[in-house]
């Protein structure tokens, strides 16, 4: 057998045979195999040494450790006593040339003892000689670097190093607005991560030499089988770890949301074609990383306990008894809390309702007692009418509620109380745009009620509809139970509705806040999908979305819970266009909503109020002759369709008006193209005459330059087409450079001219900023058709994997099909796209043909989604 192919194949062999075996005994037997044919080649390599001479080798870092994994680095030190370089290098060149041949990335070093000082100033280095291991050569040599060497570590520096880690796992583990879980894990560097227990471990290896992490079981602050349940998330995380290497065939810690069907399989999980299979070992995982953090923040809040006891002091509350150090509560010296059973319900709630109107910090000592005691809080604790009074008191004050409950919720707490919350523990949702489990996404939601509680939120109009709100305690209760649903297959707005009626009678709130609740949790996605997926601007649909709010105090809530909801579900997916869209929608929808009552609904303006309130407009604000305004007014009655006066400012109306004039007299021009920059994208009118196929141009020429379509109205008037689309950059930003404009226009005047083919620069990439590859079981396609929402127009929903030129090719077969386009919503999430389009048949009205519809389907449906669709498709 070929030496390069040694290793490789001895590793197929072991993990072939090793897929339900625990990963620190799959990472030792990776360890030996290499350690073996690293002695082997040592041992054969022929190579004399004088008398006196000694080398020997030692395994360092993760080597070291005995945690191989199949593509982990290979860390070696050649240790020898003074021998001549060109005498080792001998040795040295082919130890670690057949380790590159067969695969291997090594990381050696070639030192004395002496010389092994001069590398201590680097951290990693100082951590990679704590995990040293013998491997072959002089023993009496490893014995001599134990005793003068390791032995000998310059206290000053371990003394500063393990402070550093200190500083490093407080800033991690001791800070309660930070996501413990998330979707896509790093199981090396993340919080909860290897890196986090090794960093614990070193703390103390450095200063008592524990042999293996089973050794911190000697330190008096751990309870009895905490350990146990480290050892077991690390033996946990090195086998994930090790599936990652197996299945993607490299080194890689980052645990994808496309890798995690097929580790749970390999795993032992199920089918990796089962949602459920990926459920099991994400809820496995997660609760292991649950464990970490417990244990680890116990073991931080022990140190600062130890050091600041003498500043610390007794603290009672009312009849309770606690130890406080700075603004930081531990548990009492002698342990007496929550041993009363008859008590027990009243002193955990009383405890919390402490830490909320005290704003205190909790040591993770004191979490583990709340922790301890959550194991005997039955069912009776939940219909407690002394529990839920204090329950509601958490939610009523406000001040610290997110904290409080976020406290509540990893000791066990929460989940006692609302049992339709604790089922959402660890429960993943697979999508590349929710970075945190539901609980977690929940909490972060409640963070942001604090910094709206503080009057410290970013956005100055949420911030002020937050404060004309009451009973924020309905809001907080529908928080936490918004995404409840998810557990269960289904519509998860509708079974939170159903939870949030039960919790409602058992919490004992009236029937009118009960109804509240339930409101907001089965709607709570409604002003999104309309923001993003209809036209905001047409009165039907904000006239129907007032009747369904019914008064201004539920609208309220509604769009606060909304934006929250979306600013937490993860980094940038509030953009400003999505903040501005959902603000409009807030803003139209107050004025038919005339009062905090319910169902004082205001009618629409009719179409004649509109046109004189043009009229108006043009000869107060604009300064025009009244005979003129008159020529702008009947040119918007006149603009197909006649949304048109709805949907386009008064001074955009005017705009488009001089733009046709000017088409009319010079027709050379082929196009007016004006821009106009708005705080979250750029608003981009094109006015057109004969150009039928605009829309196609204009999707081309900004998908080209890198950009994104949000929105995309079409208007004619006779031969003459007024577009209107607003974009942004592929990072969700609306700062576009002129330049890049600039090219839009240029393209779209080519395209139109003929010279410049479409197909050319569809699917061309620029600087198209590519999302990941989307597993077809996370985003399933789907069109989705709606006739009764207007009385013209039929609107299609599609939710396919975005690629570039999706709309395009989308827009390719509407118009082929002899479709019009009045209005497109475009609204691109990180793992899919969601886009409606408006249309109507060539005579202006809505698409009842049921084949017709069925051939739109199919043709969406089946388009080919790959990344270059260069060719034309077949209608």
């Amino acid at each position: 057998m070929p030496l390069q192919l040694d290793i490789t194949y001895s590793f197929q062999r072991l993990l072939d045979k090793s897929k339900n075996v625990g990963g620190r005994l799959i990472s030792r037997q990776l360890t030996h195999i290499v350690d073996s044919f690293i002695l082997s080649k040592f041992e054969t390599s022929g190579v004399g040494f004088k008398s006196g001479d000694e080398i020997c080798l030692i395994a360092m870092g993760g080597y070291g450790r005995m945690e191989m994994s199949p593509h982990s680095d290979i860390d070696l030190l050649y240790l020898h006593n003074g021998i001549k370089e060109e005498r080792l290098s001998a040795v040295i060149s082919k130890i670690n040339t057949y380790l590159y041949d067969s695969g291997k990335e090594v990381g050696h070093s070639c030192r004395t003892i002496k010389e092994c000082f001069q590398y201590l100033d680097d951290m990693s280095s100082y951590h990679a000689f704590l995990d040293a291991r013998f491997l072959t050569g002089s023993r009496a040599l490893f014995e001599k670097f134990k005793t003068d060497f390791l032995e000998k570590l310059p206290e000053k520096r371990t003394k500063n190093y393990n402070e550093a880690k200190e500083e490093i796992l407080s800033a991690r583990f001791l800070k309660e607005d930070r996501p413990i879980l998330l979707s896509e894990p790093n199981l090396k560097t993340d919080l909860c991560g290897l890196r986090d227990i090794q960093y614990m471990f070193w703390m103390e290896k450095s200063v008592r030499n524990l042999p293996s992490l089973g050794g911190l079981s000697i330190l008096p602050v751990f309870q009895r089988g905490e350990i146990q349940l480290l050892q077991e998330a690390y033996d946990f995380l090195l086998r994930t770890r090790i599936a990652m290497h197996v299945i993607t065939s490299r080194k890689t810690d980052r645990l994808d949301l496309n890798l995690q069907q097929e580790v749970a399989e390999y795993l032992g999980f199920g089918n990796k074609s089962e949602l459920s299979s990926v459920e099991k070992f994400m809820h496995a995982l997660y609760r292991h990383q649950k464990n970490i953090y417990f244990i680890i923040r116990t073991y931080l809040d022990s140190i600062i306990e130890k050091r600041k006891s003498s500043e610390g002091e007794s603290f009672p509350y009312e009849d309770l008894h606690f130890f406080k150090i700075g603004d930081t509560v531990f548990p009492p010296v002698i342990g007496t809390l929550f041993t009363n059973p008859h008590t027990i319900y009243r002193d955990i709630m009383l405890s919390f309702r402490m830490i909320q109107e005290k704003n205190l910090q909790v040591s993770g000592t004191l979490l583990n007692e709340f922790r301890f005691a959550s194991n005997f809080l039955d069912d009776d604790f939940k219909y407690s009418s002394e529990v839920n009074e204090e329950f509601l008191k958490i939610l009523r004050t406000p001040s610290e509620r997110g904290r409080v409950l976020k406290l509540m919720h990893e000791s066990g707490v929460l989940g006692a109380i609302l049992p339709e919350f604790g089922a959402c523990t660890n429960f993943p949702l697979f999508s590349y745009h929710h970075e945190f489990t539901v609980d977690e996404h929940t909490l972060l939601i409640l963070h942001e009620l604090d910094l709206l509680d503080k009057g410290e939120f970013q956005d100055a109009e949420v911030q002020k509809a937050y404060q004309e709100c009451s009973k924020i305690e309905l809001l907080a209760l529908a928080i936490l139970l918004h995404d409840a649903g998810k557990v269960k297959e289904g519509d998860h707005s509708e079974y939170g509705a159903e939870l949030a009626s039960s919790v409602g009678d058992r919490l004992g709130l009236s029937e009118e806040d009960t109804e509240l609740c339930r409101f907001l949790v089965e709607k709570h996605t409604l002003m999104s999908e309309l923001s993003s997926k209809r036209d905001i601007g047409d009165p039907k649909l904000i006239f129907d979305f007032s009747r369904i709010v019914g008064s201004r105090e539920r609208l309220r809530k509604l769009y606060i819970l909304t934006v929250i909801d979306t600013k937490s579900v993860g980094s940038g997916v509030l953009t400003n266009w999505k903040s501005a869209i959902l603000n409009t929608l807030y803003q139209n929808t107050i004025p038919y909503l005339v009062s905090d009552s319910e169902s004082a609904l205001g009618e629409a303006p009719g179409r004649d109020v509109q046109l004189d309130n043009l009229k108006t407009y043009l000869m107060t604000k604009e300064g025009l002759r009244e005979d003129i305004s008159k020529s702008v007014v009947q040119f918007a009655d006149e603009v197909i369709p006649a949304s048109y006066l709805n949907t386009i400012s008064n001074r955009r109306i005017l705009k488009n008006f001089k733009s046709i004039g000017i088409l009319s007299q010079d027709s050379s021009k082929g196009m007016i193209f004006e821009t106009e920059q708005d705080p979250a994208f750029v608003t981009i009118d094109v006015v057109t005459a004969n150009q039928s196929e605009i829309l196609l141009d204009l999707s081309c020429a900004v998908s080209s330059e890198g950009l994104s379509l949000l929105g995309m109205k079409s208007y004619t008037l006779g031969e003459f087409w007024i577009t209107s689309v607003q974009v942004i950059d592929s990072a969700g930003g609306g700062n576009l450079s002129p330049e890049k404009l600039d090219r839009v226009e240029s393209k779209l005047r080519s395209i139109a001219s003929g010279n410049l083919k479409r197909e050319s620069i569809a699917f061309a990439r620029t600087d198209w900023n590519p999302r990941k590859q989307t597993p077809e079981s996370i985003i399933n396609r789907s069109v989705m058709f709606y006739n009764g929402d207007l009385p013209d127009v039929t609107i299609m929903e599609v939710r396919m994997p975005d690629v570039v030129g999706l709309v395009y090719r989308m827009l390719q077969i509407i118009l082929h099909l002899d479709l019009k386009v009045r209005y497109l919503r475009v609204s691109t999430s990180a793992d899919y796209a969601y886009d409606s389009f408006y249309l109507q048949t060539a005579n202006g009205t809505k698409l009842e043909d049921q084949d017709l519809l069925l051939k739109l389907r199919d043709k969406i449906l089946n388009l080919q989604l790959s990344e270059q669709m260069l060719e034309e498709i077949s209608i």
